[in-house]
């Protein structure tokens, strides 16, 4: 008698492997892609640090991202395009990481700063209502909780915005931060 030929084995179904928030943090990157004339993109993760990523947001305590966030267009958004070259497109940088820093307040999160080899080096002032004192944020040095601030003003690497200012009126405030740079309230 003729045996009858074995089958090939079925190859096992591709599962993807779970993501894992402890691979990195969960939240929202700056991203600054040379692309369309310049532009910023923001990017929700849920631990992949996007390349060229010039910043990051988390949300605070008791925050969360909705999920719809992270698979809407593989979790990227464009914030404002057309921002290399010149002083009015650099505006628009400055602008955009107003856009982007305004987002993670509205989280309660916390802020860091990256510096990638095509990205522009920003400052950022923030400004507290009740004191009335403007001051630089640490963004390179870690987390910065931004939940407090009333607004803020981004700017060019050392600049000299705020030198020696003390106390200033938050339109004084956001005035000059828009000469310098852009700046915006948080509400």
């Amino acid at each position: 008698m003729w045996a009858k030929p074995a089958l090939p084995a079925r190859p096992a179904p591709v599962v993807p492997p779970p993501r894992n928030p402890e691979h990195g943090p969960v939240g929202c990157y700056l991203v600054y892609e040379p692309t369309s004339g310049g532009r910023l993109i923001v990017h929700y993760s849920r631990g992949e640090v996007p390349e060229n990523a010039v910043g990051f947001w988390c949300p605070g305590e008791g925050q969360t991202i909705q999920g719809f966030k992270f698979s809407q267009n593989a979790g990227r958004q464009e914030l404002i395009k057309g921002i290399a070259g010149g002083d009015s497109n650099r505006r628009k940088y400055f602008g955009g990481w107003c856009q982007f820093l305004k987002m993670g307040k509205a989280k309660k999160g916390k802020v860091i700063q990256f510096f990638p080899t095509q990205s522009v080096p920003v400052d950022v002032y923030a400004f507290i209502q009740a004191r009335n004192a403007p001051q630089l944020l640490p963004l390179e040095d870690g987390l910065v909780d931004i939940s407090e601030y009333d607004a803020i003003a981004v700017m060019p690497r050392h600049h000299e915005f705020m030198k020696g200012v003390k106390s200033i009126a938050v339109s004084n405030f956001l005035e000059l931060g828009n000469l310098a740079g852009a700046s915006t309230t948080m509400s």
